[in-house]
C-alpha cells in the first residue's frame, strides 16, 4: 500500500495542477496537460535506470554489506546528476517540439512555458527517487510516504500563490503552476 500511495503521489501532483489551472481558462489547462506529458516524457528513462536501485540495494542488505548499500546510493546520486542533465537539455526545446508535433498554436507558447519552469525539478525529482529507491529497499517505507505527502500539500500551497497571484506575486497562470511544481518537488527530495 505504500509504495502504491507513493506512485499516485506522483500523479496527483499532475491532477492538481490541471485541476487548479482549469479555473484560468481552457488555454492554462491544456498547456499545463501538455507541458506535464512533456515533462515525464523528458524524465521517464530516468526514472527507469534509477527504479534498478531498488534490487541493487535489496541483495546488499540481504548480503550484509553495508558498503555496498552506502555504494548503490551514492552511484545512485551520481546517476541522478548525469540524468538531470540529459533530462533538463531535453525539456530546453520544448517549444520547438510541440510546434513540431503541431500542437494548438495558441497552447504552443504556454505549454513551452510550463515545461520550462519544470526543467529546475529534474534533479530534486531525481534525488527523491534514490532517496525513495534505497529507503524502499530498506523497508523504510514511511518517510518515502510522509516526503510525497508534503510534498502534494506544498504543491496546492504554490500553485494557489503563482496560479492566481496570491500574497503579492503575479498570476502566472500555467507558468506559475510549472513552477509549483519545481518547488513541490524541491521540498519531497528535501523532505
Amino acid at each position: 500500500m505504500p509504495v502504491a500511495a507513493v506512485q499516485v503521489g506522483m500523479t496527483f501532483q499532475g491532477v492538481v495542477d490541471s485541476i487548479m489551472v482549469g479555473h484560468v481558462s481552457p488555454v492554462d489547462l491544456a498547456a499545463v496537460a501538455l507541458g506535464n506529458v512533456y515533462f515525464f516524457a523528458a524524465v521517464v528513462f530516468g526514472m527507469g535506470v534509477l527504479f534498478a536501485l531498488d534490487p541493487v540495494i535489496s541483495q546488499a542488505l540481504g548480503a550484509g554489506d553495508d558498503e555496498a548499500v552506502a555504494r548503490g546510493m551514492q552511484r545512485g546520486l551520481v546517476l541522478a546528476l548525469g540524468l538531470s542533465a540529459m533530462a533538463t537539455l531535453a525539456m530546453l526545446p520544448a517549444h520547438w517540439v510541440l510546434e513540431t508535433f503541431r500542437q494548438p498554436a495558441e497552447v504552443v507558447p504556454v505549454a513551452a512555458g510550463y515545461a520550462l519552469a519544470t526543467a529546475p525539478g529534474v534533479l530534486p525529482f531525481y534525488l527523491y527517487i534514490v532517496q525513495r529507491q534505497t529507503l524502499q529497499a530498506m523497508g523504510h517505507l514511511r518517510p518515502v510516504v510522509w516526503g510525497m505527502v508534503v510534498a502534494n500539500v506544498a504543491n496546492v500551497g504554490f500553485n494557489w500563490v503563482l496560479i492566481y497571484g496570491k500574497l503579492g506575486f503575479p498570476a502566472m497562470g500555467a507558468v506559475g503552476s510549472g513552477w509549483a511544481s519545481t518547488l513541490s518537488r524541491l521540498v519531497m527530495a528535501a523532505t
